[in-house]
């Protein structure tokens, strides 16, 4: 019995040591701040243009349609570089098209066709599409023109834009915090409290500006290779700037 009774006391002291041991967790309430976005944007001449064209050859066989092809594309691309010789067409697609009489077309018929009768293959159609580069941007409707003359088909400047825009998100980033520092300068000053230190700093980009495109109508016919050409029709390009955006959101502690 006496054993038992000094067993018992034993656990009752151990329950009470743990139960002083256990820590006791209080809320500490959270220390007054200031939250403001801060929006930046930032405007920058673009010093890239991209122009797009699409190369066409015809032919009575799909190896000479593919030649004349190639041979304006060249034609072209030579006097690209009369501009901007380090413009680089990039080529995509390229598609060889039987043609036939607008008898065979007319049947309806979306099934392969013999090559007899009105569906005889009259000739070929090549095409290609390419896109060049350029940091000509004030000569890209120059380029244009030319590319025109070439006899390539819907001639355009597609985009312009910044080869490196890097330095204009940061300009972007410095613009925002600048505006969230001016307004919880503001806010403090309204609400009788001193500004403290930054907490936080949140950033989120905007989506980009909208794409720039200018036409070029469209030239039929290429100038035979033997007629010595005239010079390329000016054409002076001014392209809206590029708009950087950025949107902080920043957290200031208010001093005591």
């Amino acid at each position: 019995m006496g054993f038992k009774l000094i067993g018992l006391a034993f656990i009752a002291v151990m329950q009470a040591e743990t139960a002083v041991a256990q820590p006791v967790i209080q809320a500490v309430p959270e220390r007054p701040r200031i939250v403001v976005d801060g929006y930046g944007d930032i405007k920058t001449p673009p010093d890239l243009a991209t122009i797009t064209y699409t190369v066409r050859g015809e032919g009575s066989s799909s190896d000479s349609a593919v030649r004349s092809m190639t041979g304006q594309g060249a034609r072209i691309e030579s006097g690209l570089h009369q501009i901007d010789p380090a413009a680089e067409p990039l080529t995509g697609d390229v598609k060889v098209t039987p043609v036939r009489s607008d008898d065979c077309k007319e049947s309806g018929n979306d099934s392969p066709q013999l090559s007899t009768g009105p569906c005889a293959i009259l000739g070929y159609v090549a095409t290609q599409s390419v896109t060049v580069r350029t940091r000509a941007v004030k000569d890209a409707g120059t380029m244009v023109g030319l590319v025109g003359r070439g006899g390539a088909f819907e001639a355009q400047i597609s985009d312009f834009d910044l080869s490196d825009s890097h330095l204009a998100q940061q300009r972007a980033i410095a613009s925002a915090l600048s505006d969230a520092a001016t307004k919880a300068i503001a806010i403090a000053a309204a609400s009788h409290v001193t500004l403290g230190k930054i907490l936080s700093i949140n950033t989120s980009p905007r989506q980009p500006g909208e794409e720039i495109e200018v036409t070029a109508e469209r030239q039929l016919n290429a100038l035979p290779p033997e007629v010595v050409a005239p010079p390329p029709i000016p054409v002076n390009a001014k392209p809206e700037p590029i708009t950087t955006s950025a949107i902080v959101t920043v957290t200031y502690a208010i001093a005591e």
